[in-house]
Protein backbone atom coordinates (compact mmCIF):
# COMPACT_ATOMS: atom_id res chain seq x y z
CA UNK A 1 0.00 0.00 0.00
CA UNK A 2 1.71 3.39 -1.11
CA UNK A 3 1.32 6.65 1.09
CA UNK A 4 -1.48 8.46 -0.30
CA UNK A 5 -3.45 5.16 0.05
CA UNK A 6 -2.43 4.79 3.91
CA UNK A 7 -3.32 8.63 4.94
CA UNK A 8 -6.28 8.41 3.29
CA UNK A 9 -7.10 4.46 5.01
CA UNK A 10 -5.90 6.24 8.12
CA UNK A 11 -8.36 9.80 8.14
CA UNK A 12 -11.12 7.60 6.97
CA UNK A 13 -11.30 4.64 10.14
CA UNK A 14 -10.29 7.57 12.69
CA UNK A 15 -13.67 9.09 11.88
CA UNK A 16 -15.30 5.78 12.15
CA UNK A 17 -13.89 4.34 15.59
CA UNK A 18 -10.03 3.46 14.98
CA UNK A 19 -8.19 4.95 17.63
CA UNK A 20 -4.64 6.45 16.38
CA UNK A 21 -2.13 8.22 18.39
CA UNK A 22 -2.29 11.66 15.82
CA UNK A 23 -4.99 13.83 15.28
CA UNK A 24 -6.77 13.20 11.48
CA UNK A 25 -6.25 16.72 10.67
CA UNK A 26 -2.31 16.13 11.04
CA UNK A 27 -2.22 13.02 9.06
CA UNK A 28 -1.82 15.71 5.72
CA UNK A 29 1.76 16.59 6.66
CA UNK A 30 2.57 13.66 8.52
CA UNK A 31 5.87 12.27 7.65
CA UNK A 32 6.48 8.93 6.16
CA UNK A 33 8.02 7.18 9.13
CA UNK A 34 5.49 9.05 11.22
CA UNK A 35 3.09 7.32 8.98
CA UNK A 36 4.72 4.02 9.32
CA UNK A 37 4.50 3.86 13.00
CA UNK A 38 0.66 5.43 13.02
CA UNK A 39 0.33 2.48 10.59
CA UNK A 40 1.84 -0.12 12.73
CA UNK A 41 0.19 0.92 15.93
CA UNK A 42 -3.46 0.89 13.52
CA UNK A 43 -2.82 -3.13 13.28
CA UNK A 44 -2.53 -3.56 16.88
CA UNK A 45 -6.37 -3.00 17.20
CA UNK A 46 -7.75 -2.63 13.75
CA UNK A 47 -10.41 -1.64 12.51
CA UNK A 48 -13.12 -3.89 12.84
CA UNK A 49 -16.89 -5.01 10.26
CA UNK A 50 -19.76 -6.99 11.23
CA UNK A 51 -20.85 -9.31 7.89
CA UNK A 52 -24.14 -10.31 7.80
CA UNK A 53 -24.79 -13.80 6.06
CA UNK A 54 -25.60 -11.60 3.11
CA UNK A 55 -22.47 -9.95 3.15
CA UNK A 56 -23.67 -6.61 4.19
CA UNK A 57 -21.04 -4.44 6.31
CA UNK A 58 -21.60 -2.33 9.29
CA UNK A 59 -19.41 -1.03 11.33
CA UNK A 60 -18.48 -3.15 14.19
CA UNK A 61 -20.14 -1.73 17.99
CA UNK A 62 -21.00 1.84 16.11
CA UNK A 63 -23.28 3.90 18.30
CA UNK A 64 -26.83 3.23 17.39
CA UNK A 65 -28.93 6.56 16.93
CA UNK A 66 -32.14 7.32 19.05
CA UNK A 67 -32.84 10.86 18.42
CA UNK A 68 -32.88 13.24 15.67
CA UNK A 69 -29.85 15.12 16.61
CA UNK A 70 -28.15 11.47 16.14
CA UNK A 71 -28.67 11.45 12.32
CA UNK A 72 -28.93 14.76 11.05
CA UNK A 73 -25.47 16.48 10.81
CA UNK A 74 -27.10 19.86 11.24
CA UNK A 75 -24.84 23.21 11.47
CA UNK A 76 -24.05 23.46 14.97
CA UNK A 77 -25.03 27.39 14.48
CA UNK A 78 -28.80 26.85 13.37
CA UNK A 79 -30.10 28.14 16.55
CA UNK A 80 -27.94 31.79 16.31
CA UNK A 81 -30.09 33.72 14.11
CA UNK A 82 -33.51 33.37 11.17
CA UNK A 83 -30.62 33.26 8.27
CA UNK A 84 -28.54 30.31 9.97
CA UNK A 85 -31.87 28.61 10.60
CA UNK A 86 -33.28 29.20 7.21
CA UNK A 87 -30.01 27.51 5.93
CA UNK A 88 -30.63 24.54 8.05
CA UNK A 89 -33.52 23.63 6.73
CA UNK A 90 -32.56 23.90 3.32
CA UNK A 91 -30.07 21.20 3.83
CA UNK A 92 -32.08 18.95 6.06
CA UNK A 93 -35.55 18.10 4.09
CA UNK A 94 -37.06 16.31 7.39
CA UNK A 95 -36.31 19.91 9.00
CA UNK A 96 -38.11 21.46 6.29
CA UNK A 97 -41.07 19.50 6.68
CA UNK A 98 -41.42 19.88 9.87
CA UNK A 99 -40.67 24.35 9.65
CA UNK A 100 -43.73 23.70 7.42
CA UNK A 101 -45.95 22.23 10.14
CA UNK A 102 -44.84 25.26 12.02
CA UNK A 103 -45.69 27.58 9.02
CA UNK A 104 -49.02 26.08 8.70
CA UNK A 105 -50.14 26.79 12.32
CA UNK A 106 -48.83 29.90 12.42
CA UNK A 107 -51.30 31.14 9.38
CA UNK A 108 -53.47 29.71 10.78
CA UNK A 109 -52.99 31.36 14.32
CA UNK A 110 -53.18 34.48 12.50
CA UNK A 111 -56.04 33.99 10.25
CA UNK A 112 -57.84 33.02 13.71
CA UNK A 113 -56.88 36.37 15.56
CA UNK A 114 -58.12 38.58 12.87
CA UNK A 115 -61.13 36.18 11.84
CA UNK A 116 -63.84 37.84 14.20
CA UNK A 117 -62.89 41.13 14.36
CA UNK A 118 -62.74 41.40 11.01
CA UNK A 119 -66.27 39.81 10.64
CA UNK A 120 -67.08 42.69 13.36
CA UNK A 121 -65.96 45.71 11.78
CA UNK A 122 -66.86 45.00 8.04
CA UNK A 123 -70.25 42.84 8.43
CA UNK A 124 -70.55 41.75 5.01
CA UNK A 125 -69.06 38.00 5.37
CA UNK A 126 -68.04 37.89 1.84
CA UNK A 127 -65.78 40.67 1.77
CA UNK A 128 -64.15 39.74 5.04
CA UNK A 129 -63.79 36.20 3.66
CA UNK A 130 -62.14 37.45 0.47
CA UNK A 131 -59.70 39.59 3.21
CA UNK A 132 -58.86 36.37 4.70
CA UNK A 133 -58.42 34.51 1.59
CA UNK A 134 -55.95 37.25 0.59
CA UNK A 135 -54.32 36.91 3.59
CA UNK A 136 -53.62 33.72 3.18
CA UNK A 137 -52.35 33.84 -0.01
CA UNK A 138 -49.50 36.00 1.08
CA UNK A 139 -48.25 34.12 3.86
CA UNK A 140 -47.23 31.33 1.00
CA UNK A 141 -47.99 28.06 0.43
CA UNK A 142 -46.40 25.53 3.37
CA UNK A 143 -45.82 22.88 0.69
CA UNK A 144 -43.48 25.28 -0.68
CA UNK A 145 -39.77 24.40 0.77
CA UNK A 146 -38.82 27.99 -0.76
CA UNK A 147 -41.71 29.75 0.95
CA UNK A 148 -40.52 28.22 4.14
CA UNK A 149 -36.96 28.94 3.94
CA UNK A 150 -37.95 32.56 3.55
CA UNK A 151 -40.18 32.88 6.24
CA UNK A 152 -37.60 31.34 8.87
CA UNK A 153 -35.47 34.27 7.55
CA UNK A 154 -37.56 36.40 8.14
CA UNK A 155 -38.84 35.66 11.64
CA UNK A 156 -39.38 38.14 14.40
CA UNK A 157 -37.77 37.77 17.81
CA UNK A 158 -40.57 36.60 19.28
CA UNK A 159 -41.12 34.15 16.54
CA UNK A 160 -37.54 32.94 16.29
CA UNK A 161 -37.65 32.23 19.97
CA UNK A 162 -40.84 30.11 19.53
CA UNK A 163 -39.66 28.60 16.43
CA UNK A 164 -36.24 27.29 17.54
CA UNK A 165 -37.72 26.13 21.25
CA UNK A 166 -39.94 23.89 18.67
CA UNK A 167 -37.08 22.46 16.66
CA UNK A 168 -34.99 21.80 20.09
CA UNK A 169 -38.15 19.32 20.94
CA UNK A 170 -38.14 17.64 17.31
CA UNK A 171 -34.61 17.05 17.54
CA UNK A 172 -34.49 15.29 21.20
CA UNK A 173 -37.35 13.37 20.03
CA UNK A 174 -37.07 9.84 17.78
CA UNK A 175 -37.34 10.22 13.97
CA UNK A 176 -39.68 8.08 11.92
CA UNK A 177 -37.49 5.44 11.13
CA UNK A 178 -39.77 4.63 7.98
CA UNK A 179 -39.85 7.97 6.79
CA UNK A 180 -36.98 9.84 7.76
CA UNK A 181 -34.35 7.28 7.11
CA UNK A 182 -33.62 8.47 3.47
CA UNK A 183 -32.46 11.74 4.44
CA UNK A 184 -30.04 10.32 7.60
CA UNK A 185 -26.34 11.53 7.75
CA UNK A 186 -23.92 9.60 5.61
CA UNK A 187 -22.49 8.13 8.73
CA UNK A 188 -25.62 7.86 10.78
CA UNK A 189 -25.49 4.27 11.68
CA UNK A 190 -22.70 1.13 11.55
CA UNK A 191 -23.62 0.40 8.00
CA UNK A 192 -23.77 3.78 6.12
CA UNK A 193 -20.08 4.55 8.10
CA UNK A 194 -19.54 1.14 6.63
CA UNK A 195 -20.46 1.94 3.32
CA UNK A 196 -18.89 5.69 3.04
CA UNK A 197 -16.16 4.49 4.49
CA UNK A 198 -15.61 2.12 1.69
CA UNK A 199 -16.99 3.83 -0.65
CA UNK A 200 -14.52 6.88 -0.08
CA UNK A 201 -11.47 4.51 -0.22
CA UNK A 202 -9.13 3.70 -3.23
CA UNK A 203 -9.25 -0.19 -3.29
CA UNK A 204 -5.77 -0.51 -4.19
CA UNK A 205 -5.31 0.07 -0.59
CA UNK A 206 -7.00 -2.90 0.01
CA UNK A 207 -6.11 -5.25 -2.47
CA UNK A 208 -7.50 -8.47 -2.57
CA UNK A 209 -9.86 -7.96 0.38
CA UNK A 210 -13.42 -8.13 -2.53
CA UNK A 211 -15.84 -5.52 -1.38
CA UNK A 212 -18.80 -4.37 -3.60
CA UNK A 213 -20.36 -1.11 -3.22
CA UNK A 214 -24.54 -1.43 -4.02
CA UNK A 215 -26.39 1.86 -4.99
CA UNK A 216 -30.03 0.38 -4.51
CA UNK A 217 -30.33 -3.15 -5.82
CA UNK A 218 -32.89 -2.15 -8.64
CA UNK A 219 -34.95 1.50 -9.44
CA UNK A 220 -36.38 2.77 -6.48
CA UNK A 221 -34.48 0.04 -4.08
CA UNK A 222 -33.48 2.18 -0.82
CA UNK A 223 -30.95 -0.70 -0.10
CA UNK A 224 -27.16 1.21 -0.02
CA UNK A 225 -25.17 -0.85 1.54
CA UNK A 226 -21.11 -2.07 1.46
CA UNK A 227 -20.45 -5.59 0.84
CA UNK A 228 -17.82 -8.21 1.46
CA UNK A 229 -18.23 -10.85 -1.26
CA UNK A 230 -15.74 -13.49 -0.03
CA UNK A 231 -15.29 -15.38 3.28
CA UNK A 232 -15.04 -13.33 6.28
CA UNK A 233 -12.04 -15.76 7.27
CA UNK A 234 -10.22 -15.57 3.91
CA UNK A 235 -10.59 -11.71 4.04
CA UNK A 236 -8.99 -11.33 7.56
CA UNK A 237 -6.24 -13.64 6.25
CA UNK A 238 -5.39 -11.54 3.65
CA UNK A 239 -5.62 -8.41 6.05
CA UNK A 240 -3.51 -9.78 8.06
CA UNK A 241 -0.58 -10.59 5.77
CA UNK A 242 -0.65 -7.52 3.79
CA UNK A 243 -0.86 -5.66 7.38
CA UNK A 244 -4.16 -4.12 5.94
CA UNK A 245 -5.69 -2.61 9.37
CA UNK A 246 -9.27 -4.40 9.39
CA UNK A 247 -11.18 -7.10 10.31
CA UNK A 248 -14.93 -8.98 9.67
CA UNK A 249 -16.58 -11.01 11.87
CA UNK A 250 -19.86 -12.89 11.31
CA UNK A 251 -22.76 -11.68 12.93
CA UNK A 252 -26.72 -13.19 12.51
Amino acid sequence: MNTISRRQFLKLASGIGLGIAIAPLKLEAASTSTLDQVWQQANQTPLLFDVTEYGTLSVADYPQPKLRSDVYNIDSDWNESPAALALAAESCIPLTWFAADLHRESVEQKLDSISESLHELIGCPGAAQKIMSNVRNNCGDSDCPEVIQEWLGNLNDGEFESVVQDIESWLAAEPNWNYECDYFDDWADGQRAALNFFRNLEFDSISGINIEIIEGEHPDSTYYAAELTMDPEEANAIAESEAIPLRFRRVL
